[in-house]
């Protein structure tokens, strides 16, 4: 859920970008400029409070997109609001149905709001668990939303069915 105060932050870190950038000496930017693009945070900020305000979490959400937009410039900056993912961070979007997390993670070079491509892939903890010891099932079933019997790999009987067999 998006927050007056991540918002805020955006903004925060917008301004302190732009002001640095204002007063670099060797590619500083002119007041008019400054003004301008100060405004343009100021202008998507308060468009969130309304939006916020009127609890149309849509449009609230288009404009944080847009604070992040004008942040994007600064993305390399070390106080850059978000982390950037290496691959290995895990998508912070749990199921709305079960609460388990997604097993996608988020792109190398990009934010956990921004997220992956794709759709989302929930397991159950207890699928992740069977899967790491290597059981056998029908994954088809899963998906299809269906309880499937699974069984260990040393449990496997000579000769029994193996469902990537049919």
């Amino acid at each position: 859920m998006i927050t007056e105060e991540s918002a805020r932050t955006w903004r925060t870190f917008i301004g302190a970008r732009l002001l640095e950038k204002r007063q670099n000496a060797d590619h500083g930017m002119s007041d008019w400029d400054y003004r301008k693009q100060v405004e343009a945070a100021d202008a998507e900020l308060e468009s969130f409070l309304q939006a916020l305000g009127r609890e149309d979490q849509e449009a609230a959400e288009n404009e944080w997109w847009g604070l992040k937009n004008i942040a994007n410039e600064w993305r390399t900056h070390p106080e850059f609001p978000e982390p950037i993912s290496d691959g290995t961070m895990p998508c912070p979007v749990a199921s709305p149905d079960t609460g388990h997390p997604c097993t996608k993670p988020v792109h190398p070079g990009w934010t956990p709001s921004e997220g992956h491509g794709g759709g989302h892939f929930w397991k159950s903890p207890k699928l992740i668990e069977l899967e790491e010891a290597g059981v056998h099932y029908d994954a088809g079933s899963l998906l299809a939303g269906k309880p499937t019997p699974y069984h260990l790999p040393e449990n496997c009987a000579p000769g029994r069915w193996k469902w990537r067999d049919r």
